[in-house]
């Protein structure tokens, strides 16, 4: 191996590396890993590359061309790009984290010029996915507007990753009018009940991404994934982080997690039954229908929410009797004086 003759290399089976017949290892994506195990072999690491190179090297320069043509490549849970089954980069914290860094997994043998050509296309291409999927995120977080309070706000909610309590935000939300919140909710923003959020981002493509994306660059929850897209209404959720539930668009009621969208939409459907607050409401089976729920949790999750529930005729009723000691009042004591925006407060605009 170590004299200057030219060998056999072959690839078959797509993967496995031969040098004049002999084993040395397999061909993973765009990287060659050596088989260290093979004792047939008395040579060492360099001279085996440099013996495979002479056909390893135009194939895994072929494959970029192919994931560059075909663009037949997906993100996983893992923060990595895949093609064919393989890694080929990862994703690493960026400026923000909605923009990341793209680190390529490809072997030494190939060259800048190639690299650089496959590292221009991963960004291209995961610029564009999130561009796609978080459109409304995006927006929020290049707003321009003459209103300190508006882009504080608005940063605030793109930080959290478009969702956040109310009692978090209530001093801005006191400091924004209606042409204010206007302006916001044709970016897609809801001021709901317990919070403010981006509708557009509770779609699973759209919930997958940007939580991906947040647990890669703020290295937090790596071990906790979404709940499974399709449920609004979680019980017996005692273990769950409730923080990182927060993030992926569900509110906490004791043990019992809703998704805050299907929790907004129950809200107007209990508000347009009846539209006197003295009077009690029936429980509908389009309440239930909503939530995805039993009539039994329903009603748990009624009693968290400081409604009284009566029963008559083996029907039930609800009515708002909102608790004096609001479980809501504990506005974010979490130091923000680094927040770029925060230094938009102070200055006079008018």
């Amino acid at each position: 191996l170590k004299q200057d003759i030219e060998l056999k290399t072959e690839i078959i089976e797509k993967e496995k590396v031969l040098i004049n017949d002999q084993y040395i290892g397999v061909l993973k994506g765009l990287k060659l890993i050596l088989d260290l195990k093979v004792d047939a072999l008395d040579a060492d690491i360099k001279s085996l590359k440099k013996a495979a190179r002479q056909n390893v090297g135009p194939e895994i320069i072929s494959r970029i061309q192919q994931i560059i043509n075909t663009g037949l490549i997906e993100l996983k849970g893992d923060f990595k790009i895949y093609w064919n089954n393989n890694p080929i980069a990862k994703l690493n914290s960026g400026s923000d984290y909605l923009r990341p860094k793209i680190n390529l997994i490809i072997d030494e043998m190939i060259e800048n010029d190639e690299r650089n050509k496959l590292n221009e296309y991963l960004n291209k291409w995961i610029n564009k996915k999130i561009d796609t999927e978080l459109s409304s995120l995006i927006e929020l977080k290049n707003i321009k507007d003459q209103n300190p309070e508006l882009r504080a706000l608005a940063y605030r909610l793109y930080e959290n990753n478009g969702v956040i309590k109310r009692s978090h935000i209530s001093e801005y939300l006191k400091k924004i009018n209606q042409d204010d919140r206007k302006k916001l909710r044709r970016l897609g923003v809801k001021f709901g009940r317990y919070h403010v959020f981006l509708f557009k981002l509770f779609k699973p493509s759209s919930v997958s991404l940007r939580i991906l994306l947040w647990k890669s660059f703020n290295n937090k929850f790596l071990n906790l994934t979404p709940p499974t897209f399709g449920l609004n209404f979680l019980d017996n959720m005692k273990s769950a982080n409730k923080d990182f539930m927060l993030l992926c668009g569900f509110e906490k009621f004791n043990d019992i997690y809703v998704r805050i969208d299907i929790l907004e939409r129950l809200f107007l459907l209990i508000f347009n039954y009846s539209k006197d607050k003295k009077k009690e409401i029936k429980i509908i089976p389009e309440m239930l229908n909503l939530l995805g729920c039993s009539n039994e949790s329903f009603i748990k999750l009624l009693k968290q929410m400081d409604y009284k529930v009566y029963e008559r005729n083996k029907e039930y009723y609800i009515k708002y009797i909102p608790n004096k000691k609001n479980k809501y009042k504990n506005y974010d004591k979490k130091d923000y004086s680094n927040n770029p925006f925060g230094v938009l407060t102070q200055l006079n605009l008018k």
